[in-house]
């Protein structure tokens, strides 16, 4: 989710009441991160030609690790052959695979179990799940943190319950997505024996980064179970109301509405990997032991995954791994492509990946949002479409819910699911997690899903959209000059 300051209306602080004294502080957060944002500047994105140029001179054969060991390069070209029955998909995916594997620096794992989850709802239900069955330890890395409902108990009554049980809970939330939580939430976990970390908070010493935001969303129980994806520790999901009574002239009440959304749940030796990525963001003021983070895992089920992890600080082209396998990936396309996202505010090289897979007889399919809590983002998103239109790329907007949904899915056989966005803040700024999924078994649900969205998503026709009044053209034109901070 892009980073927003909400904020009270009111005239200032003239009263020393509650509700003046927290619009002060609310005021005072929202200057503070204004100026934060101008030290920092716009989103830093590498040249994906240039990048991906050099990574192909660094390939290496792929390696596979399994619940017991690394399969030897016979096996591994054996376990690729069977995710497609269509020999240049299998090609291209090998050809991809290599480039993908020198980008993230990790392995793929097999043996894993992958379990998808749409929406709030479902998510929240195995988090509790999940949760209450904790033995050691709970670990939570979220941008909106929240004392969300789970279905009959609240997040805090539950972490407590964990707590009094002995089991360890460390949260990492971020101090600007989780900025309208009330103190006290954390501070009652704190006192119960939480351990917290607040990542990038607002002062005057860091002001330099207060851009750079943890974007990411991670539950990890145990060393055994995690669940990644979109979805944050956020009410907004608890709601089930529609769009689809609202005017377009009118934005509605987004907290209201229903989101649309998506998570994986993943039990299985990559989970090692999730769990890294946690520690990677701990802060080293507050040490842990670590002796029990990293069970042994025994093979949960037949799903290939590699975790790409992106850090929020880029200081170098590979800072930004998610960014650049996407863009291959693209390329490495030869059949179809569906593709969600939240907000879409695509580089000039995610587009042209874009368009030239369109060129060469890819069907492309976009949904994105008709609605959203950033409204610079859909008049940027918007400004995007007539180039990609020309070129034959099929673009919906989704009509009766909030669409924050994060996927792409590829030939039937690579998916990818996580916290970034097709937009700069994902690319160049925030920290992020995805994974990948090979496999036609993860991708034909997604493929299943994305269809059933389609039903509530209307199509833009490039004929009725060039005719849109020339006020909205110049809107969404004027706002591309914001694109490299969303």
């Amino acid at each position: 989710m892009p980073t927003t300051i909400r904020t009270r209306p009111g005239l200032g602080c003239l009263h020393h009441s509650r509700f003046t004294k927290d619009l002060c502080q609310r005021w005072s957060r929202a200057c503070l991160y204004l100026l934060g944002l101008w030290l920092s500047g716009c989103a830093s994105i590498p040249d994906a030609k240039l990048a991906l140029t050099e990574i192909n001179t660094q390939t290496q054969p792929i390696t596979v690790v399994t619940a017991k060991q690394a399969l030897p390069p016979g096996k591994v070209e054996q376990a690729l052959k069977k995710l497609s029955p269509d020999e240049s998909i299998r090609a291209a995916l090998a050809a991809h695979l290599q480039v993908e594997q020198a980008i993230a620096g990790n392995s793929l794992y097999a043996d894993n179990k992958v379990t998808l989850l749409f929406n709030g709802e479902l998510t929240f239900s195995n988090m509790r799940q999940a949760l209450a069955g904790a033995q050691q330890y709970i670990h939570l890395e979220y941008f909106t943190f929240e004392d969300v409902d789970l279905g009959g108990i609240t997040l805090q009554a539950l972490l407590l319950q964990k707590l009094s049980q002995g089991v360890s809970v460390h949260l990492i939330y971020d101090a600007i997505g989780s900025g309208d939580t009330p103190p006290a939430l954390f501070e009652t976990l704190k006192k119960a024996g939480a351990r917290i970390t607040v990542f990038h908070p607002l002062q005057a010493s860091t002001l330099a980064r207060i851009n750079q935001r943890d974007h990411r969303k991670i539950m990890i129980v145990d060393g055994k179970l995690a669940i990644v994806g979109g979805v944050n520790l956020s009410k907004t999901y608890q709601s089930k109301g529609s769009l689809r009574f609202f005017s377009k002239q009118k934005l509605p009440d987004l907290n209201q509405a229903d989101w649309r959304d998506t998570d994986v749940m993943i039990t299985g030796p990559v989970v090692a990997n999730i769990q890294q990525a946690f520690l990677d963001h701990w802060d080293v003021a507050q040490p842990l032991d670590t002796s029990s983070f990293f069970p042994p895992l025994a093979k949960q089920g037949g799903q290939f995954v590699r975790v790409i992890t992106t850090p929020a600080s880029k200081r170098k082209n590979t800072d930004s791994p998610y960014y650049l396998t996407l863009i291959a990936a693209i390329q490495h396309a030869e059949h179809h492509i569906i593709l969600n996202s939240a907000y879409f505010v695509p580089t000039s090289a995610q587009e042209e990946a874009l368009v030239n897979a369109a060129d060469r007889g890819v069907k492309v399919s976009l949904l994105v949002p008709s609605f959203s809590d950033s409204t610079l983002s859909m008049n940027v998103q918007r400004s995007h479409y007539s180039h990609l239109l020309k070129h034959g790329v099929e673009i919906y907007e989704m009509q009766d819910q909030v669409l924050h949904a994060k996927m792409v899915s590829i030939d039937s056989v690579w998916s990818v699911i996580g916290s970034s966005n097709l937009d700069y803040r994902s690319a160049g700024i925030n920290a992020e997690i995805d994974v990948v999924i090979l496999g036609n078994e993860t991708a034909s649900m997604l493929e299943r899903r994305f269809q059933q969205d389609l039903k509530n998503a209307e199509k833009i026709e490039l004929e009725q959209w060039q005719q849109r009044p020339l006020w909205q053209k110049f809107k969404q034109q004027s706002s591309r000059i914001f694109e490299g901070i969303l």
